[in-house]
């Protein structure tokens, strides 16, 4: 078989792509179709050696896997000396880009910290269960699993630019889904959310707000990706280049 037509090769083609793609990513446009089209040539050309040299293609892909380990430092050197390049000729267009990324930053710890929030609630429902505190498929547990696995898919979607939009209106149901009904089986099944609802006389106020300033987070995360979500990669660069000739 052929290395060029093996699953393994493909595999690792794969995941070496990936890896380009993500470090070539809010650099000059041009500049990496090239990284990525001369990577595209250098792994073509390592099967054929591979193929003429009698390597088999799980050796072969466990050899490019290796060099693009290897060569991940001096990737993220490339992507550190272009990013600057682009600061020096637009600052302008440098200093959205590193809003853009706090901005991606901290909707994805959110996301990440309501998911959590749901898996550690699922997880004292199920000890709960087992314990024979509670009885198991209870509406409230089947809720609260459902807003987990919608938290899950929505932070899957934050993951890639082309959906996050999506991602981060999804993220508002589960944000009010998991806290309210979250804090709900918790009274029962915690001793220290009962203290608390208890003891502090403005403990529904602080949940509510909290699932009120998630929701218009998320929502506002959405609405200031929106723009981008709409244009073409190329329309989008030329959209930041003419906010920078404006600014």
């Amino acid at each position: 078989m052929s290395i060029l037509t093996s699953t393994s090769y493909h595999h690792a083609v794969s995941r070496v792509s990936r890896w380009c793609s993500w470090y070539t990513r809010e650099v000059d446009v041009e500049v990496a179709a090239t990284r990525r089209d001369e990577l595209a040539s250098d792994l073509y050309e390592h099967a054929i050696w591979a193929d003429e040299s009698g390597t088999t293609p799980r050796v072969a892909a466990r050899e490019i896997l290796s060099r693009a380990l290897r060569g991940a430092p001096a990737d993220l050197t490339w992507r550190h000396a272009q990013r600057r390049k682009v600061a020096l000729a637009d600052p302008t267009r440098f200093r959205r880009l590193r809003i853009e990324e706090a901005v991606s930053s901290l909707v994805l710890i959110a996301a990440s910290a309501v998911l959590g929030w749901g898996l550690f609630v699922l997880t004292r429902i199920v000890l709960s269960t087992i314990a024979e505190q509670i009885r198991p498929g209870s509406a409230t547990a089947i809720t609260i699993a459902a807003f987990t696995a919608l938290a899950a898919c929505g932070l899957v979607l934050l993951l890639r630019p082309r959906t996050r939009v999506g991602g981060a209106l999804v993220m508002v149901l589960p944000s009010f889904g998991l806290v309210h009904f979250g804090l709900f089986q918790l009274y029962s099944l915690s001793v220290t959310v009962g203290a608390l609802t208890f003891t502090m006389p403005g403990w529904e106020l602080a949940s509510n707000s909290l699932i009120v300033g998630l929701g218009l987070f998320f929502t506002a995360a959405a609405i200031w990706w929106w723009p981008e979500h709409r244009t073409t990669p190329a329309d989008t660069s030329t959209r930041l280049k003419t906010i920078g000739e404006m600014a």
